[in-house]
């Protein structure tokens, strides 16, 4: 295997959840694991509900688990320099276009395949437009998007992932997708491909939730001649009732459970086995022990429940296995970062 170089790349829109540890903690191990390294990265070009709170909670969150990471941490929002350069190489090798299409066409064209009983896709207006009417265009100030031009011939997207096997993706299937609302303001399937190459990421380990995203960037890759790196979707964490695990609708904040009395060794126990398990099904793992054990093909394909009675099992295993001493230093620590919490138990 040539040099594994991995991302977290969480978007600070919210506290550090039990999601986005998980998915962390899958990176950590692959990269120790194949002595690889970690880039810190933070997709944050939501201006809206990205907030520098958010961030500095789930960058204190990865310390408190006891992982790290070896870059300097690094934020979308002050590439755009590096995006806007890119955007305009792929318009200028005739990957990419200008859309003007009002909302208003677009409404309209969305309602007719309504109509039509036929999902909606971009029909390419202005995919073989002339340069002069684009001109006129950009002279009037008229808003526009970028759209990427999906070669005619496409055949079909396959990839090989390393979680989930073969996964194939009809092409016709996609329309000329937006990737970027005009050279300022680029969008996720464009920033992330740009970043993964120019940061030399190996391996990409994400939820089940991004596999539509991954045709579309394989085709940002291909526009550009670039390899793709490896892809691994992990699958999502459910409720008992096999619901989604959400942020919104659950309590899932890892600040949370550590401030409720879970020490960081039994959650990194924890969310390992959730998608993941030896093949003798061991319960008990230090994190020395995961990464020595941890690879791709044990993850599972299917939800992994989240099972608080196991979280609490965990945890009492634990606390029992450390000394007087041990426990006494702990429950210092404790009272120190949650003096309010500290004071209920």
């Amino acid at each position: 295997m040539s040099e594994v170089i991995v991302r977290f790349p969480p978007s600070p829109t919210g506290l550090f959840h039990i999601g986005t540890a998980r998915t962390v903690l899958y990176n950590y191990l692959f990269a120790k694991k194949h002595n690889g390294k970690i880039v810190m990265r933070f997709e944050d070009t939501d201006k809206e509900r990205s907030k520098p709170e958010y961030a500095e909670n789930i960058l204190s969150g990865i310390q408190k688990l006891g992982m790290g990471w070896d870059s300097e941490v690094l934020y979308q929002s002050q590439r755009t320099d590096i995006y806007k350069q890119y955007i305009q190489k792929i318009v200028d090798d005739g990957n990419a276009y200008f859309c003007f299409c009002t909302t208003e066409e677009l409404d309209a064209m969305r309602l007719e395949s309504e109509k039509n009983k036929k999902p909606f896709r971009y029909p390419g207006t202005w995919r073989n437009a002339s340069k002069e009417a684009i001109q006129q265009k950009l002279e009037e100030n008229a808003p526009y998007v970028i759209r990427i031009k999906i070669p005619e011939n496409r055949g079909d997207i396959t990839w090989n992932d390393a979680v989930r096997g073969e996964i194939t993706i009809k092409a016709s299937e996609l329309d000329d997708f937006v990737i970027a609302k005009n050279f300022d303001t680029p969008l996720y399937n464009f920033c992330v491909v740009i970043d993964d190459h120019l940061m030399h990421i190996s391996h990409v380990i994400r939820g089940e939730d991004h596999i539509p995203n991954t045709p579309k960037q394989i085709l940002v890759y291909e526009a550009f001649g670039w390899n793709c790196p490896v892809f691994a979707h992990i699958p999502l964490i459910l409720n008992a009732d096999k619901s989604k695990l959400s942020k919104r609708k659950n309590d899932v904040s890892v600040d949370n459970y550590l401030a409720d009395g879970y020490l960081p060794e039994a959650l990194i126990n924890f969310l390992a086995l959730l998608g993941w398990n030896t093949a003798d099904e061991q319960e008990i793992f230090s994190l020395e022990e995961l990464i020595e054990k941890f690879s791709l093909d044990r993850v599972h394909k299917n939800g992994a429940i989240f099972d608080l009675q196991k979280l609490n099992f965990l945890n009492g295993y634990y606390i029992r296995q450390k000394t007087v001493e041990q426990f006494a230093d702990t429950l210092e620590e404790y009272w120190r970062q949650y003096p309010e919490n500290a004071l209920k138990v």
